[in-house]
């Protein structure tokens, strides 16, 4: 795996099911936490409204902040309300999520005990990456919209007459905000986590699968628009592993959630439509390919553009040797405990402090497949035979991650 999850493998690494119910947790957090940071929004929104205090005392208080506390508001009207919010505090929501970022950061620097390399936030070229990642974006949402474009799903309608400038560079930046803290939840803390215990192809799924279920509440959600969402996750995921940072992936969620809906005024996964610099209009009957009401993620354009992209990232990875096909390794089933590699060792007294030291490392890695065959290589240097029946198992035909590519990338 890079250099910046073999970092986060220094520290405690947890199961499977203890670090999803560590996310869970933290995740029940993040909510009340941004529910929290837009009390004060709203509260201004409503208390500005001409109608305020009849709309209160409609809604069963005419108390502004009582009837929010203590649940005395009619919430089908307050929902009703929250249907109309103004543009500065739809972008007064995407700025809310900065506390995300500090949230999930705070977890894996104090709790975790992470280094900030170790949730991708990498040195060196920061900002040439983080172009790269807006360009990636343009290439990629422009080829969807384009194909929905050429079988008339989707019109260009020209310049908006509506648009502020103003707003749509607001909305630059809250998407900037908004995309950082949906990678750093999914990729920087909970792919490099589960990596500490398990493979990084297992990772990406699962994390890839937890991106998909974080958008589940959305609007006008679809079968199909879960898959795109899981796709996105996907591609992020090996984006990430493969660019070894934060910084390339998060420029892309937040270009690709940008153009959008502020270039080209686009719902993002069924959310509310802002200002935009050009208008789309959508053809009745073709929201299978355009996604309808919820915006071209919810459409095979996006699933057709998403699928071209993770095959070709996949073949870049391949040809740069980051993949490779799994070996057969003889009889290995015994290696699957950690008891295992101490009952070997005993076949040859440790003749040094080195080797003393080398059992401990052996006993104390993570056992995927990666450390089985780093194990088997250590004993063969040390001149150390394994007892085998001659059995041989064959791991499944699909592509590991070369270790011997993450080593030579580390010495240089």
């Amino acid at each position: 795996m890079p250099a910046f999850m073999k970092d986060a493998g220094n520290t405690k690494a947890h199961s499977m099911w203890r670090e999803m119910a560590i996310f869970i947790l933290l995740y029940v957090i993040s909510i009340f936490v941004e529910a929290m940071a837009m009390v004060p929004g709203l509260l201004v929104y409503i208390a500005s409204r001409p109608d305020a205090a009849s709309w209160f005392e409609r809604a069963g208080s005419s108390d502004l902040t009582g009837g929010l506390w203590n649940g005395s508001v009619d919430m089908d009207k307050y929902s009703a309300l929250l249907q109309a919010q103004p543009e500065w505090l739809l972008i007064y929501t995407l700025f809310a999520e900065i506390l995300l970022i500090a949230l999930y950061v705070g977890y894996c620097r104090l709790i975790e005990k992470r280094s900030f390399s170790s949730m991708g936030f990498t040195r060196g070229h920061i900002l040439v990456r983080y172009i790269k990642g807006l360009l990636w974006a343009v290439v990629l949402f422009g080829g969807a919209y384009l194909f929905c474009i050429g079988t008339g799903a989707v019109h260009f309608e020209g310049v908006s007459a509506d648009m502020i400038p103003g707003y749509i560079v607001l909305y630059f930046v809250g998407y900037m905000i908004q995309g950082m803290a949906e990678e750093v939840i999914c990729r920087g803390y909970l792919l490099v986590s589960l990596s500490r215990n398990h493979s990084v192809w297992y990772s990406v799924v699962i994390s890839s699968g937890v991106f998909m279920a974080m958008h589940m509440s959305n609007d006008h959600m679809t079968f199909l628009a879960f898959i795109n969402i899981f796709l996105c996750g996907l591609l992020f995921g090996l984006i990430f592993v493969e660019r070894g940072n934060i910084w390339m992936v998060a420029a892309l969620h937040s270009g690709w959630n940008f153009l959008q809906n502020n270039i080209f005024g686009i719902p993002v996964s069924g959310m509310a439509q802002g200002n935009s610099v050009f208008l789309t209009s959508f053809t009745e009957g073709r929201s299978l390919i355009s996604g309808g009401a919820f915006g071209v993620e919810g459409g095979i354009a996006v699933t057709a553009v998403l699928a071209v992209e993770i095959y070709i990232t996949y073949r870049r990875m391949e040809k740069k040797g980051m993949l490779v096909e799994p070996e057969q390794l003889e009889n290995p089933g015994q290696m699957f405990t950690e008891e295992a590699p101490r009952q070997e060792r005993t076949e040859k007294a440790p003749e040094s402090a080195d080797e003393q030291k080398e059992e401990v490392e052996y006993t104390s890695m993570p056992l995927n497949l990666d450390t089985l065959n780093r194990i088997e290589t250590q004993k063969r240097e040390a001149g150390i035979q394994t007892k085998s029946s001659g059995e041989q198992i064959t791991y499944p035909r699909s592509t590991v991650f070369n270790a011997d590519y993450f080593r030579e990338k580390d010495e240089e």
